[in-house]
């Protein structure tokens, strides 16, 4: 397999044909080893504006988390499942579900194994993934791109009114999540610059 950082999207591996997507990404001034420590403990319930809108979609409050844990950890329990991570390079998870339903229709049995051949008619399957390319002087740009596969007609039009809807919300969650690990990342370099 090719090196993520000699151009290969992992991702690729996971969902190569999709129907929706959407990339964002930041330029950070740290080494990729750092901003892949922060990107994989920021819980992203920290990030008031991913409280905010995941509140307003789940109709409840959601609480900022009291404990820190890594990611795969809080994907437990969620329908997402890591596809695949390596280290300082590319993290991918994936999710299966009908979302433009009120309860967001998750198949909360998916395992990681299962993901690749998912395509149960009626239903759409993401993949979702955070890159982080090394960059001159110390810098990295880090990315994320969600891919969306529809299976059957009704899904695909479904999952179109529902991403037309909730493209720019879910487009500023992402671009919360890449800034906050960039202030961390930033921030920690410049304490230790300091000390």
């Amino acid at each position: 397999m090719t090196n993520s950082s000699e151009g290969h999207l992992r991702i690729d591996d996971f969902l190569p044909d999709y129907d929706f997507s959407a990339i964002y990404e930041v330029c950070i001034k740290a080494e990729p080893s750092l901003v892949y420590e922060h990107l994989v403990w920021l819980d992203f319930n920290e990030v008031w504006v991913v409280r905010l809108l995941e509140s307003a979609r789940n109709g409840k409050l959601v609480a900022r988390p009291r404990v820190s844990t890594s990611l795969s950890q809080r994907l437990q329990g969620t329908g997402f499942v890591t596809l695949l991570e390596v280290p300082n390079e590319e993290v991918v998870m994936g999710i299966a579900g009908r979302f433009w339903r009120p309860d967001g229709g998750r198949c909360m049995d998916l395992t990681a194994d299962e993901f690749v051949g998912f395509n149960r008619l009626g239903f759409a399957k993401v993949a979702w993934n955070f890159r982080l390319r090394a960059d001159a002087h110390e810098k990295t740009v880090l990315s994320t791109e969600t891919r969306v596969k529809c299976y059957g007609q009704a899904a695909l039009w479904k999952f179109g009114v529902y991403w037309t809807l909730i493209r720019p919300f879910s487009g500023v969650i992402r671009k919360a999540i890449l800034n906050r690990v960039k202030t961390e990342a930033e921030s920690k370099i410049q304490r230790s610059q300091r000390t």
